[in-house]
C-alpha cells in the first residue's frame, strides 16, 4: 500500500462526527471502508440529529480515491441537500497529513479540508465557502 492509500486508511472503521458548518450543528456518525476493489474509500455519513422543517435527516457518500497519473485526490459527493444536473469533483494534493479537496460550485467555491492528526489517532474536518 502506497502513502496514499495509508492516510486514507485511516478513514475505515466506524466513528463519529461533530462540529458546526456556519451555524448548523452537526453530530453524524459516520462508516468508512474500501469499495470498488480498492479503488475508493466510501464514507457514509448519517445525522443523528432531528431533521428541521419535516425533512428526512441529513445523509451523504463521499467517494474518495488518488489518481496516481496526476497525483491528486478525488472526492464524489453526494448529500441529500439536493439532485445536481451536473457533477462537481473535488481535487486534492496532499500537503503532509492533509488534503485539501477543491470544489468549484456555480455558487462559488468550496473548500473541504481533511487533515488526520496522527499523535490524537483522528481527523479534522474544515468546510470552507469562499465569497466570489
Amino acid at each position: 500500500m502506497g502513502p496514499a492509500k495509508e492516510l486514507l486508511n485511516n478513514l475505515i472503521g466506524r466513528w463519529d462526527l461533530s462540529g458546526q458548518m456556519g451555524e448548523t450543528p452537526l453530530q453524524h456518525s459516520v462508516v468508512g471502508r474500501w469499495t470498488l476493489g480498492g479503488t475508493y474509500i466510501e464514507l457514509y455519513f448519517q445525522s443523528n440529529l432531528p431533521s428541521q422543517d419535516d425533512q428526512p435527516p441529513y445523509e451523504a457518500v463521499y467517494y474518495i480515491g488518488y489518481n496516481q497519473e496526476n497525483d491528486l485526490f478525488v472526492m464524489h459527493l453526494l448529500d441529500t441537500t439536493a439532485v445536481g444536473l451536473s457533477c462537481t469533483v473535488g481535487l486534492g494534493q496532499q500537503q503532509d497529513n492533509e488534503i485539501p479537496f477543491q470544489f468549484t460550485y456555480e455558487t462559488g467555491p468550496f473548500t473541504n479540508r481533511f487533515i488526520w492528526e496522527e499523535s490524537a489517532g483522528t481527523w479534522k474536518f474544515e468546510q470552507t465557502f469562499l465569497d466570489n
